[in-house]
């Protein structure tokens, strides 16, 4: 797998986890900590996917 292929891979898995948590909101399994945790974690997953973007690009 290449390196865009990771970063996708891991912003794919960081959004699928993030979603899970926010329709968790209003239940008592909604936890608001993880749910900043996951949305931190596809920012940063994001973030890195445009990194390494404008790497192959230029």
């Amino acid at each position: 797998m290449t390196e865009s292929q990771d970063a996708a891979a891991r912003l794919a898995e960081a959004s699928r986890i993030a979603t899970q948590e926010l329709h968790k909101q209003g239940t008592p399994d909604y936890d608001p900590r993880a749910h900043e945790r996951a949305v931190e974690a596809e920012r940063k997953a994001a973030s890195a996917v445009r990194a390494q973007q404008e790497s192959d690009a230029g």
